[in-house]
């Protein structure tokens, strides 16, 4: 900064001082004019004359000259190809138009796995593709390797039109700009690679879900070219198909990959293609923590009921209901995980089987209680009012054979009344039945009434209309001890329905075992 102070000056201090700020000024413009042209130069292709005024950017520096101590014959052979390569039709024509099939190695590198889902049957990856061949049009006389990134030099030089044949979803990663490296060596050997992520289809057969193995696979394909025309190969290496040592899947094991290249036949000719097959193992854990064992600890408390005591009907039906509402609650959230299919799959067996014997358990306190309330039930009240009334008329009838002069003595009478009438209200214990009392002890009673002449007597008609099924079907067949059958229902099931279970456990893990990894 030129401090100029407020001094009078002499005539020929200001002309020297106005010569002065003239100068400065021609210079500032002159040094502003040279650097926007050098700038220009630099961009633009176009522009540049001889290959020695051809110089990186990073080279300009101080010295004598502007380009003193850079490496001009390098710099100068990139710009050049570019040059040729903006007036040229290369990128729409493959390097080998006649003769032999342009040949393209591939190589994948599997940089995340992520989920595999079996309600949409796909999986999801993010991969680096990497493509080789030769094209001479790209020969140039740099000693090194021509790098370029971005997706401007894609529309400047000819790529293979490869797509993937089950891909559902394929984004390039575009952060902080185009994944996108090529490389172009002086021999015209070309490197093009791209990071992508895909959403691919995997078609699965649930048939031994979740104790099943799937085969994902993914396919790349030419578009345009026919095999006459293009080639596709696997890289000559070890492994041609890299995966992250640090890739895991949250449900799946990775078994093997297994790579391949083979011809697909359409109409329009045959067409080269490369496939990777991903082999997955499914991991069981979550199934047997979140299924197999709530379901079994279900059927186990549906158990239970066989060991409450009959007349406990409300505890024993809640029970019972309560088991059946969460196995299929349990069931219908499981379906809900997979596709509609049309056919049932090993968590399907065992779900409905658990469902079949928690209602097995239930059904069968149905039949115990209807049983139990023949005897202590809702007819026992009414049974025993109709037994006193058949008592009394029993008791008449005796009267008058007894003025009609057939008398028959009164040991017989009282035991048959007596023994025949309240034989049902003796309990039954160890699953003895009451009826072989009733049978060996009023039998000979009853020869010697039958003997002489003497019946039943019969119920009105007023007091049969007011009976119900189960008192009708019981006084038909008094030789029956509902109470009995139905305390041996209940020992029957306490050790049937937990053996069933057992069998059937067994016979399902025999049948989907579960699955064992190849290595």
């Amino acid at each position: 900064m030129v401090m100029i102070t407020a001094a009078p000056l002499g005539i020929n201090n200001g002309r020297v001082v106005a010569v002065v700020i003239l100068l400065v000024c021609f210079a500032s413009s002159v040094g502003g004019n040279k650097r926007r042209h050098l700038k220009r130069r630099m961009n633009d292709p176009s522009l540049i004359g001889s290959t020695q005024q051809q110089q990186p950017l990073n080279c300009i520096g101080s010295g004598s000259s502007l380009f003193d101590g850079c490496n001009k014959e390098f710099f100068s052979a990139d710009l050049n190809l570019l040059h040729e390569l903006a007036g040229s039709y290369t990128s729409r024509i493959r390097p080998t138009v006649s003769g032999e099939p342009t040949k393209v190695t591939c190589n994948l590198n599997i940089n995340s796995f992520d989920s595999v889902s079996e309600s949409s049957m796909d999986y999801e990856l993010t991969i680096f593709l990497r493509q080789a061949w030769n094209d001479p049009r790209l020969k140039h006389n740099s000693t090194g390797t021509i790098v370029f990134n971005g997706g401007s030099i894609m529309d400047l030089v000819w790529v293979p039109d490869l797509f993937f044949t089950n891909a559902k979803d394929v984004k390039l990663h575009m952060a902080p700009k185009e994944n996108l490296l090529f490389r172009i060596r002086p021999n015209g050997d070309v490197l093009y690679s791209s990071r992508l992520s895909l959403v691919l289809s995997c078609y699965m057969s649930l048939k031994k879900f979740p104790m099943d193995k799937q085969a994902c696979h993914l396919k790349v394909e030419s578009y345009s070219y026919n095999v006459e025309e293009l080639t596709l190969e696997w890289w000559n290496t070890s492994e041609p198909v890299e995966i992250d040592e640090n890739v895991t899947l949250p449900q799946y094991t990775i078994d093997s990959i297994e790579h391949y290249s083979n011809v697909t036949a359409y109409i329009t000719g045959d067409f080269a293609f490369l496939s990777v097959s991903f082999n997955l193992v499914r991991s069981l854990g979550f199934y047997v923590l979140q299924a197999y064992i709530p379901s079994s600890l279900l059927v186990a408390l549906s158990w239970l009921s066989v060991w409450v005591e009959i007349s406990a009907a409300p505890a024993r039906v809640a029970l019972g209901v309560t088991t059946v509402l969460a196995l299929v609650t349990q069931a219908t959230w499981l379906r809900s995980q997979l596709p509609k299919i049309a056919y049932a799959t090993a968590i399907d067996v065992w779900m409905v089987t658990c469902q079949v014997m928690v209602f097995a358990a239930l059904l069968e306190y149905s039949v115990v209680y209807y049983l139990y309330s023949f005897e202590k039930g809702q007819y026992a009240e009414r049974r025993k009012k109709r037994d006193l009334r058949r008592t009394i008329k029993m008791r008449d009838s005796i009267k008058e054979e007894n003025e009609s002069g057939e008398v028959a003595t009164n040991e017989e009478t009282e035991e048959w009344i007596t023994k025949g009438t309240n034989a049902s209200s003796r309990n039954c214990e160890d699953g003895v039945s009451n009826n072989n009392f009733r049978r060996n002890s009023g039998m000979k009673a009853r020869r010697g009434m039958l003997r002489r002449g003497m019946t039943r007597p019969q119920l009105k008609r007023q007091e049969t209309q007011v009976l119900t099924t189960a008192e009708l079907l019981y006084s038909s067949n008094e030789q029956l001890d509902y109470l009995c059958i139905a305390l041996q229902i209940d020992r029957f099931s306490r050790v049937f329905l937990p053996l069933a279970f057992c069998i059937f456990s067994i016979v399902y893990w025999s049948i989907y075992p579960i699955p064992s990894m190849s290595k």
